[in-house]
């Protein structure tokens, strides 16, 4: 497989039929919506996290928009290298190979910067951060040396450009993320020509879980007013860019993130 290059036949850019997608935090949430547009558009997908109903749950909604290919999970705690290791193998002994890794996983704990929990931080550096490194590592190596071919997708924040004014407390989080977008950008040159990584800065989303923590009047009136788009963004307004570069579509795009904010950055 030639990486790097349009298809000879345009219209076949964003098929995926025949690559297999494996999705870090795939049960729900943006690796859900994210795992179901791969699935849309061809490909096999994978999804991991750590809690195996969930996965069941998320392998049903992805089937739901399948297209030919099919969907399986492996439970796995990707903070363990052994456990990264586990997924890759799988999936690899149930499709042959493994083109598409994204990285969905990721949580935010809040305190003001004066008062910061340590232990809170350091938790998130190792759930946000380095376990996306380990997974980008060795997905990476396995794309660049064995397949000579890998899309690579990181999801990271528009936290990653703007703090959160009003309202604080996610130092720790910001933080996460810029560091996730120096990764992107540091693998893209080192796993270049055979593999391209790439990013998706989303806004805050409701998602499910998003749902049951922001007020309602938040949901419907303060941050769709934020937004010049004008409405809180949906775990399903990702998928696009997510398929955009996990296809041949993006052959020439690498070390970027892509920011489907609804307008948040371009109002400075």
């Amino acid at each position: 497989m030639a990486a790097n290059y349009l298809p000879t036949d345009l219209s076949s850019m964003f098929n995926l039929s025949g690559k297999t997608a494996v999705v870090f935090g795939g049960a729900g949430g943006l690796g859900n919506a994210l795992a179901r547009g791969l699935a849309a558009f061809g490909a096999n997908v994978v999804i991991s996290s750590r809690k195996e109903e969930a996965l069941k749950e998320g392998v049903k909604k992805i089937e739901a928009d399948a297209k030919g290919g099919k969907v399986t999970y492996v439970a796995a705690d990707a903070g363990k290298v052994e456990d990264i290791e586990k997924v890759k193998d799988e999936a690899i002994k149930e499709f042959g190979s493994v083109e598409i890794l994204v990285c969905s996983q990721g949580f935010n704990k809040k305190h003001d910067i004066v008062e910061f929990d340590m232990a809170d931080w350091q938790s998130m550096f190792d759930t946000n951060v380095t376990s996306v490194f380990n997974c980008v590592r060795i997905f990476g190596t396995y794309m660049k040396q064995e397949t000579k071919y890998g899309k690579i997708v990181v999801v990271t924040s528009v936290r990653d450009q703007i703090a959160t004014f009003p309202g604080g407390g996610n130092a720790g989080y910001c933080a996460t993320k810029g560091a996730l977008t120096s990764i992107i950008k540091q693998a893209a040159t080192e796993l270049a020509p055979e593999v391209t990584v790439n990013g998706i800065g989303p806004t805050v989303t409701l998602t499910p879980m998003m749902e049951s923590i922001v007020p309602k009047e938040a949901q419907e009136i303060h941050i769709p007013k934020d937004h010049p788009l004008g409405r809180m963004a949906k775990p399903e307004d990702i998928i696009g860019a997510g398929v955009y570069l996990c296809s041949e579509a993006s052959c020439y795009h690498t070390g970027q993130v892509l920011y489907p904010d609804g307008g948040l950055l371009c109002k400075g």
